[in-house]
């Protein structure tokens, strides 16, 4: 591979982001969503509008920043261990091959720009999905009452009456972006984004992380990502932000974008052939038994003496 190459490829993946991101990000500054009405004893969407307890930026935080940075911390640990192991046989082989540390630090840097950039674009395709059904639908939030204060409410909803769908009403609420938002219910954009970050981390750690210093290590993060994920979206229904159905399709939104990415696109699951290279050993044992067997197979082949 020639040295324009790997800045080839980055530039087409960045590109790729872009295709996947612009359009969320189009909705989110001038998108509309659908003008839905209600009915009169919906009572789904009567409930007080409430701050949310998991904040935008905590959710970027934790949904983007973890994961981008245990991805790079795992991938240098992987190459320092592999750099490491290359030396020891070498040695024992006594073999004067040596590569140069900063073209195996390129490599490791390339590799980490690819799987952030393969994690961005499957956060990036769940987050078009999610917009598409926001904006498509406009769903009424749980608290859709409480922040549009419809006008003479008590005249067209009156008490007793007849379940009325309401469609010529006007709001009286001053705050443009939270009655832009509160037609933005389903699906769940809370829910979809941390189930896509979290899955796809606790994937990425069972295909990636390797320690043998402790059983348990890994496990721990893959669950704690996961309850993180879980509390995101039951925190969206008891803060009266999405209905219950909001929520699980979001997971299913995010759920799904994770694992079709970590399968068909980054390839975590897929064996890779290494043709005649052996293995990388993963201890000292596995060297002395590389060894032994190389060493078995030249005094197999070497010629008996007359």
């Amino acid at each position: 591979m020639t040295d324009s190459a790997p800045v080839r490829q980055v530039i087409i993946e960045f590109i790729c982001l872009a295709i996947v991101w612009v359009p969320a990000l189009i909705w989110h500054l001038i998108g509309k969503p659908f003008q839905r009405g209600f009915y009169c004893d919906d009572t789904s969407i009567r409930y007080p509008y409430k701050d949310s307890t998991v904040t935008d930026a905590e959710l970027m935080g934790y949904s983007l920043g973890v994961p981008i940075i245990l991805i790079i911390i795992v991938e240098i640990v992987r190459w320092k261990r592999k750099s490491k192991w290359e030396g020891i046989i070498h040695q024992s082989s006594s073999s004067t091959t040596n590569i140069s540390s900063s073209i195996r630090f390129r490599s490791v840097v390339i590799k980490i720009v690819h799987i952030v950039a393969i994690f961005l674009f499957g956060e990036g395709c769940s987050q078009l999905a999610t917009d598409i059904g926001k904006y498509s639908v406009g769903r009424l939030r749980p608290h859709f009452i409480d922040v549009c204060q419809p006008a003479n409410l008590t005249e067209l909803c009156p008490l007793g009456g007849p379940p009325i769908y309401i469609t010529d009403y006007t709001c009286t609420g001053t705050d443009e972006k939270k009655l832009l938002d509160s037609r933005l219910s389903f699906p769940s954009g809370h829910a979809s984004f941390s189930a896509y970050s979290m899955l796809y981390l606790v994937i990425f750690l069972q295909c990636r992380m390797n320690w043998s210093g402790s059983k348990l290590l890994r496990p721990l993060i893959q669950i704690a990502a996961l309850m993180f994920s879980w509390y995101t979206g039951l925190s969206r229904i008891f803060d009266y932000k999405h209905h219950g159905s909001d929520v699980l399709t979001g997971f299913f939104i995010g759920y799904t974008s994770a694992s079709l990415t970590a399968l068909y696109i980054a390839n975590f699951f897929k064996q890779k052939s290494y043709g005649k290279i052996p293995l990388l050993p993963q201890n000292r044992r596995d060297i002395e038994l590389q060894n032994h067997s190389e060493a078995s197979s030249q005094s197999e082949t070497r010629p008996a003496s007359t």
